[in-house]
């Protein structure tokens, strides 16, 4: 930029506009920070903490909102598995092993790449979907076995009463079944966490690929890497922290 070189390839392929000067005039008056220029480590912290701040809120939304279409739509699956004609148990069975039985990497790209022919999904939308319906297929299985370890004498001693069994699922086996999945519903959500960085590949700018721009501008992936770490572990350990609290809260001696 500084010599002109950018600007004569640019102006050759006759890609140089306006845009482009006043970019080029922003990046030389402020300058990343590049290992060529010394900088300290507390100011390369502060220099791209912000953007890291920003790309750590999105991992958390698109965490959240993946979690929240994986277990609605989990406890669909489950509640089919269990409750659902044979045909319907069928379906949802070999949907359940067909996502845990290929990666979700592969998945993401059919989602946003495959599919664009038919219809084009904003890159944040695919990764929720992505995400929320391949971790449906984890959720389902652990609530079909939390509701199937519930004793069947306290079912047949419900129906004996005269419930339902919407109403045995809603106040005998729902929430008993809750108590048993609490755990590995959290355990899902912190490895859902980490595994949004997936989504980079489909252009959503997330922690982990923020830290790579990052570590790229500087050439180096020491400090980059253990801020990111520290920010995924600030953020994973508070649900594990209260998982715990909830797990002694309701459990029964």
């Amino acid at each position: 930029m500084r010599d002109g070189s950018l600007e004569k390839s640019f102006r050759a392929w006759d890609s140089w506009d306006a845009a482009e000067s006043t970019y080029v005039a922003q990046t030389l008056a402020h300058p990343p920070v590049t290992v060529a220029s010394n900088a300290s480590n507390a100011r390369a912290v502060a220099a791209y903490l912000p953007s890291l701040l920003r790309a750590a809120v999105v991992t958390l939304a698109l965490s959240l909102l993946s979690m929240v279409l994986a277990v609605v739509v989990g406890v669909l699956i489950a509640g089919g598995r269990i409750y659902g004609p044979a045909f319907l148990r069928t379906a949802l069975g070999a949907y359940v092993e067909v996502v845990r039985g290929t990666p979700v990497l592969l998945q993401l790209f059919v989602l946003y790449y495959g599919l664009s022919n038919v219809v084009r999904l904003p890159a944040l939308v695919a990764a929720v979907i992505g995400l929320g319906f391949n971790y449906a297929a984890y959720e389902s299985e652990i609530y079909r076995g939390a509701l199937q370890a519930i004793a069947l004498p306290q079912l047949e001693a419900a129906r004996t009463l005269g419930l339902s069994e919407l109403q045995i699922l809603r106040l005998v086996r729902g929430p008993q079944a809750l108590r048993l999945a609490l755990a590995p519903m959290t355990n899902d959500f912190v490895a859902l966490l980490k595994d949004s960085s997936l989504v980079s590949v489909i252009t959503v700018v997330e922690l982990t690929k923020q830290t790579a721009i990052w570590a790229t501008n500087i050439g180096s992936w020491v400090l980059p890497g253990a801020l990111c770490a520290a920010i995924y572990l600030m953020m994973s350990l508070p649900l594990a922290h209260l998982a715990r609290r909830l797990e002694r809260r309701w459990s029964v001696s």
